[in-house]
C-alpha cells in the first residue's frame, strides 16, 4: 500500500473542494448527494492470468456541475504478498492501482429518485514483485438509478458494460451529520471485485 501516492491524490482534491464550497448551494439535487469527497479502506480482488486479494485506501469524490451533470472519480492504491497461480500459492508481491474518471447525467423520476447514467475512463496498473507495471484501461458506461430511502440512507444501483461484458456496481451511504457520511462501494467487473468503505465530507 502506498499511503504517499494515496495523501497526494488527496490533497489534489482540496482545490476542486474549495471551488465546489463556493459554487454549490444553487443546484436542486432533489434530495440526493451529488457533492463530496471521501477517504478510506479498499479491498480488490483480482481474477487474471493468477489471483490476489489486494488490501489498501480508496480516495474518492463527486461534483454537481450543472442541474443535470455531474463529475466523479475514485482512486485506488492497494497491495497483496500471495498470489495463486495455476492452483499453487506464492509469496509474490503485488501492487494494484486503480483510477476512473467519469461524467455523468442525472434526472429525477420522482421525488428522491434520480435516474443516473456515466461514461468513464478506468485505468488499472499492476506491479509483480517489484518488476514493470502493466497497464490496461477500459472505458465503462453505466445507467441505473439512485435514491433516498429515509432521511439519512441513500443507495445507487447500476449495470456497466465494460470490455463488452456486464457488470454490477452498488454504492450505499449514511449521513450521519450535515457534513459527514459513511459510504459503502461495491464494483464487480469480469476481471475484479472492488469492495470500499470511505469516510465522506459533504458540501
Amino acid at each position: 500500500m502506498n499511503i504517499k501516492k494515496t495523501v497526494i491524490a488527496a490533497t489534489l482534491l482540496l482545490p476542486a473542494l474549495a471551488w465546489a464550497q463556493q459554487s454549490s448551494g444553487k443546484i436542486d439535487t432533489n434530495g440526493l448527494t451529488y457533492d463530496f469527497v471521501g477517504v478510506g479502506y479498499a479491498n480488490i480482488m483480482i481474477d487474471t492470468t493468477y489471483r490476489a486479494t489486494t488490501h489498501g485506501t480508496n480516495v474518492e469524490g463527486s461534483k454537481l456541475i450543472a442541474e443535470n451533470f455531474y463529475v466523479f472519480g475514485n482512486y485506488f492504491s492497494t497491495s497483496a504478498d500471495n498470489v495463486i497461480f495455476l492452483g499453487n500459492s506464492l509469496d509474490i508481491k503485488v501492487d494494484y492501482r486503480q483510477y476512473q474518471l467519469a461524467a455523468g447525467y442525472r434526472r429525477a423520476l420522482q421525488p428522491g429518485t434520480d435516474l443516473i447514467s456515466s461514461i468513464s475512463v478506468v485505468n488499472g496498473s499492476t506491479r509483480v514483485a517489484s518488476g514493470a507495471s502493466a497497464e490496461k484501461n477500459i472505458y465503462p458506461v453505466s445507467l441505473g438509478v439512485k435514491t433516498r430511502l429515509t432521511e439519512n440512507i441513500e443507495t445507487d444501483t447500476s449495470g456497466v458494460i465494460t470490455a463488452g461484458k456486464l457488470a454490477a456496481l452498488v454504492n450505499l451511504q449514511y449521513k450521519f451529520s450535515d457534513l459527514y457520511a459513511i459510504g459503502g462501494y461495491f464494483r464487480r467487473d469480469p476481471n475484479s471485485t472492488i469492495y470500499a468503505l470511505n469516510v465522506r465530507f459533504l458540501f
